[in-house]
């Protein structure tokens, strides 16, 4: 009686090994399908929004501050993707104790870079909104240090984090010489480059957005004596004003969508024991994937680029491709001019040649166009 429930045992183990190993198969079969688009895209986009910015002579503040996403969003498809794919592929880290030392904190940088970049937008949009008349205005030069400050900080940051990495067999692992250390690490992570930006940046995004919504609301008060020109012109202002807040807006609800569930598994695995739980490793590496796909998704955000459309300049390199594909490989040539609607050029004759506007209204559109058609 023993043996045969002995054998009944062993065959009910096989059956439900065997019917979890489709399931497995399947689960890894997804993962690296969902790594190489991201990667492909992400790579494609970014590459399209750095060609086009480059592509100009004079960067303004916000153009400079999409630049330095873009990058970091690039180096995450191109660097960052590839070193976790091969090392889902082998079952390990293959790449040797030198890097060890450089790829996952090199990881948590690009992650970081990516939200402080995205503060900078924030409180730049702030002030264009809060204070557009204030002097001296931000200069590309203070952008330059803002990017610079945005690469430097977390570096320091994320030292500690590299000396304690080690090759242990085929695995890179923490050697934390505390266990407390390890908890104090992943709050000060979160914190920092999490929790603090988000609300910085969601007070920033609030106030400014309820400050144009007021400015829509009471337009028709404002504007009653005026002609129908001038009304029609700066509330086309305000309402272009709105649009290009809710495009910041959806890139920071991407990027805490995105970010916040590996935050949490990490929280998981510090304070509660998650490395225990059977399935920890594929929620972290779900949880990977979706901060991953925060890069391949800021381009598509900004989509336009000064009047430079993605899906234009896409589809330009596209027909290139396919009327010579060997020369345009060597020398791609897709210049796109700005796109001008009818309806902006009318604006523009009317700001020029009305002589109903004030003074203010002309400042105030030079202000505010020069950083609206930035994005």
């Amino acid at each position: 009686m023993e043996e045969h429930f002995a054998n009944n045992n062993d065959t009910a183990s096989a059956s439900e090994s065997s019917s979890q190993l489709p399931a497995i198969r399947i689960m890894e079969i997804i993962q690296i399908i969902l790594y190489f688009t991201i990667s492909l895209v992400g790579i494609t986009a970014n590459s399209m929004i750095f060609y086009i910015l480059l592509s100009r002579n004079n960067l303004r503040v916000g153009e400079y501050l999409i630049l330095n996403l873009a990058v970091t969003d690039l180096a995450t498809c191109a660097v960052s993707i590839p070193f976790d794919l091969a090392e889902r592929l082998m079952g390990g880290f293959p790449f040797g104790s030198i890097l060890c030392y450089v790829v996952y904190p090199l990881q948590t940088v690009l992650m970081a870079v990516s939200v402080i970049t995205l503060l900078s937008m924030s409180l730049e949009r702030h002030r264009i909104v809060m204070e557009p008349f204030v002097r001296p205005r931000v200069l590309p030069k203070t952008a330059k240090i803002a990017i610079c400050v945005a690469w430097i900080g977390p570096t320091l940051v994320i030292i500690p984090y590299a000396l304690v990495l080690r090759l242990d067999g085929e695995n890179c692992v923490e050697k934390w010489p505390e266990y407390w250390h390890v908890k104090v690490f992943t709050l000060t992570n979160f914190t920092v480059f999490f929790v603090i930006p988000i609300v910085v940046i969601a007070t920033s995004y609030i106030r400014a957005g309820r400050k144009v919504r007021k400015e829509l609301q009471s337009l028709n008060d404002m504007l009653g004596g005026t002609d129908r020109s001038r009304k029609e012109y700066v509330k086309k202002r305000t309402v272009q004003k709105l649009k290009v807040t809710k495009v910041f807006i959806t890139a920071v609800v991407a990027f805490f969508v995105c970010m916040l569930p590996t935050h949490l598994a990490w929280i998981w695995h510090d304070f509660a024991q998650g490395h225990m739980h059977a399935n920890f490793k594929d929620i972290l590496i779900f949880s990977n994937i979706l901060t991953y796909l925060n890069s391949a998704l800021n381009p598509f955000i900004f989509r336009s680029v000064r009047g430079k459309s993605l899906t234009r300049l896409v589809t330009c390199c596209c027909k290139k491709f396919s009327e010579s594909p060997l020369s345009s490989l060597v020398a791609p040539r897709c210049i796109l001019t700005p796109h001008s609607s009818p309806q902006v050029e009318r604006e523009r004759a009317i700001r020029v040649t009305r002589q109903s506007f004030s003074r203010t209204s002309d400042v105030c559109y030079r202000m505010d166009v020069c950083y609206e058609t930035s994005v």
